[in-house]
């Protein structure tokens, strides 16, 4: 089927009313994007008469493997369900557990409900704290033993356990989450880039040292920005182009790293990109509230 046939195929079909038909729509579009060339893939996109940011959000819906298993959870309809893809697995967990994540959830009532935990602190609700006593001393061994013990049972709920009083717990739960969120980014990213550096002429590739999309994703964002610039004909391009690609390098590298200085001009950086940039706008704030 030609891209303009497949096109109104989609938008005879629609986005989907249930979940499963979100899921598939979004997987169908995830699947051409591999199959076609840019250039039909840009034919296919334009053809369905969807905006651009509806089109990116069911890209991301189709490649969120966590979505699968939930789907009879799920909200019906893709604006309800993106913003459950821009959640950690922890954070995903508690919107399922909390009712949140349901077939008859608005749009609005998730973003609502995700700003609340976010201005609570997303970590905090999902912590416990545990006391434990010991008639004699535990060995430094048993100590160890007894923790691999309690995380082993905590696995069956879906729990992590872990060491420290309240201040490090969730210092330490903040740093895992981030890197949740990071490898989540890194695995979007690294999907996103994969049609690209198999289209990029080998010249290119070349003169930046890079071998494959995961070696872009992991390298350094000037890498990054250099080879997409070239391959867009300018900057000016880049930002059309590729510029969701260096807003999701920007905030998985914002969400590796452990510097304080860093995370805010990282931050900094999006920020401004928000401000030049009005169609990178809903994705600079998607990944802004990610950002803890």
């Amino acid at each position: 089927m030609d891209p303009a046939a497949l096109a109104a195929d989609l938008a005879a079909k629609g986005q989907g009313k249930t979940a499963q038909e979100v899921l598939d729509t979004g997987q169908t579009l995830v699947l051409q994007e591999v199959r076609l060339t840019p250039e039909d893939f840009q034919t296919l996109c334009k053809g369905t008469g969807w905006h651009p940011k509806v089109v990116s959000k069911l890209l991301v819906i189709g490649r969120d493997k966590r979505l699968l298993p939930l789907t009879p959870q799920l909200p019906g309809s893709y604006s309800a369900i993106y913003p459950l893809t821009t959640l950690t697995d922890a954070e995903l967990n508690l919107a399922v557990s909390e009712g949140t994540c349901r077939p008859d959830a608005s749009s609005r009532e998730v973003l609502d409900w995700i700003k609340v935990k976010r201005l609570e602190g997303m970590d905090l609700p999902e912590t416990l704290t545990f006391s434990g006593t010991s008639a004699d001393p535990l060995t430094k061994e048993r100590k160890a033993a007894l923790l691999a013990a309690l995380q082993q049972a905590a696995l069956t709920f879906g729990v992590t356990v872990i060491e420290g009083g309240p201040t490090t717990g969730t210092r330490k739960a903040t740093k895992a989450s981030r890197e949740t969120i990071a490898q989540h980014l890194l695995l979007q990213l690294t999907s996103d880039l994969t049609p690209v550096v198999a289209e990029a002429p080998e010249t290119v590739l070349k003169e930046f040292e890079v071998t494959s999309a995961a070696e872009m994703a992991t390298g350094e964002i000037r890498t990054l920005t250099g080879v997409l610039v070239r391959l867009s004909g300018g900057t000016e391009g880049m930002w059309q182009t590729y510029g969701n690609l260096y807003c999701r390098k920007v905030a998985m590298e914002y969400n590796s790293t452990e510097s304080r200085a860093q995370r805010f001009n990282y931050r900094k950086r999006l920020l401004e990109v928000k401000g030049k940039h009005d169609h990178l706008a809903d994705l600079v704030d998607d990944l802004l509230e990610q950002m803890n």
